[in-house]
């Protein structure tokens, strides 16, 4: 998945509420809230995500809380952590990841 990043949260950067977006976006800061994107969520190591959010994709490197609704896919990595719902129709998890919750995929996700 290959995507120009459209926006970069650095660590040490926190925010809360409603984002929207396109394209691909990597929080490696905090974020909290609502996040609605047809493009790609990348949380980076150092990123701590609590949001409920429908995206195109998310890419899990650091910590995600809440639920997700992602039309292609969700990716957590060995450095991954998952607190809450994934509904994706592809669920890619790397060894070492964690996932903790509700998991659906398929096409009817």
């Amino acid at each position: 998945m290959v995507e120009v990043l459209q926006a970069f949260v650095n660590q040490g950067s926190e925010f809360e509420g409603k984002v929207a977006f396109s394209g691909a976006v990597r929080i490696d800061g905090r974020f909290r809230g609502e996040a609605s994107a047809e493009g790609v969520l990348v949380i980076g190591e150092s990123g701590t995500v609590e949001a409920d959010m429908h995206l195109g994709s998310l890419v899990v490197h650091g910590h995600f809380k809440g639920s997700v609704h992602a039309t292609e896919r969700v990716e957590v990595s060995e450095t991954g952590v998952v607190d809450g719902e994934i509904h994706a129709p592809c669920l890619v998890v790397a060894e070492g990841a964690r996932i903790s919750g509700h998991v659906s995929t398929g096409k009817s996700s």
